[in-house]
């Protein structure tokens, strides 16, 4: 018999021939499916504790933030780009470790009212130009059609499940370009394995949090932070509970004990990163984006206490063909990790 794993692949290889024909909500709606119907054969939720966690499937807790930077990068996933089949590939993978760690599935209702991984939304397209060396987007002809994407979220209920603590990341990246492949390790699969890993983390540790921890990966950043944008115009889960938004991006370059945040305000989410780094003795300063931004934007610009967290230096090789596997520092993603586990225990616990 195959494993849900291998299962999972064959369905994310089967999205990638259906996208162009199907579209996003269809392709989501035959992945979900299959993942809420492996869900009711492996988990029996009458023998779970009442105040612990359970994970269906251990193998998915030993993997790694470097295992998901390499998953992420490899060739087929063709650099992310949003509206894409690497993109698609992309969000199948992450849905595989959400329903591999049993989180519940906290995307779009379905017809059945019941929830999945996906949040779907459309991008305007985008014209490619260099600035400063850096491939970056700007906006096309908003008359052309638009392209379907989708963000992907779920997350570990806790005893208060009207609060919750995010950590998220965005996992689109620039994709191929002129015949070259911008792999995007740092930019943002740094991001993704380094938030992935708290959560492992915690479900190693089998506590239940007392509010919500949900992992939101955003897809459309390079885009104009389109997919935490739309998250906020329709929510998928009430906003007035929402704590804390850790964000992530670019993690893991430069110095080992340099990083910086991205926020508007000296907020809650700020405060409990900069905490938890002294008491690394390492101090992270609050720092002007000089032009340049992250998920954390809108919000912020919603009143909602939410802070980006990245390498001080994460400039450096940004978006070009050499942000690949090899220039991401393990110890530095284990580091950010560590900081932003206790970031999220002085919240959620």
């Amino acid at each position: 018999m195959p494993t849900r794993r291998s299962f999972l692949k064959c369905i994310a290889g089967l999205g990638a021939g259906l996208l162009p024909w199907l579209g996003w909500s269809k392709i989501s709606e035959l992945v979900n499916l299959q993942v809420v119907q492996a869900s009711i054969l492996t988990k029996d939720s009458s023998l779970k504790p009442e105040n612990s966690i359970l994970v269906k499937d251990d193998s998915y807790l030993n993997q790694t933030a470097m295992d998901d930077i390499f998953a992420l990068t490899k060739s087929d996933i063709q650099g992310r780009r949003a509206g894409t089949v690497g993109a698609e590939k992309a969000a199948a993978y992450l849905m595989e470790q959400l329903e591999g760690l049993g989180l519940e599935p906290l995307g779009d209702l379905m017809e059945d009212n019941t929830r999945n991984y996906t949040n779907a939304f459309t991008v305007y397209p985008v014209v490619e130009e260099f600035f400063h060396g850096r491939l970056t987007f700007r906006p096309g002809n908003p008359q052309d059609l638009r392209t379907p994407c989708v963000n992907v979220i779920g997350g570990v209920m806790g005893t208060n499940r009207n609060e919750s603590v995010i950590l998220s990341a965005h996992f689109d990246h620039l994709g191929i370009f002129q015949g070259s492949l911008y792999p995007g390790a740092n930019d943002n699969a740094s991001g993704v394995g380094c938030i992935l890993d708290v959560m492992r983390r915690l479900l190693k540790e089998g506590v239940k949090p007392k509010r919500n921890v949900i992992l939101a990966f955003w897809s459309a950043e390079e885009m104009g932070f389109v997919g935490s944008f739309s998250f906020l115009q329709k929510p998928t889960f009430p906003l007035q509970g929402i704590q804390a938004v850790f964000n992530v991006d670019t993690i893991g370059n430069g110095p080992l004990r340099d990083f910086s945040i991205w926020a508007s305000s000296d907020n809650k989410a700020v405060q409990a990163v900069q905490t938890a780094a002294s008491a690394e003795k390492i101090s992270i300063p609050l720092t002007s984006h000089d032009g340049y931004n992250s998920d954390q934007l809108y919000f912020n610009m919603d009143h909602i206490p939410a802070v980006t967290m990245m390498a001080k230096d994460w400039l450096y090789k940004n978006h070009t063909p050499a942000d690949v596997p090899d220039f991401v520092n393990p110890e530095k993603i284990a580091l950010a990790n560590k900081i932003l586990y206790n970031a999220v225990q002085a919240i959620a616990f």
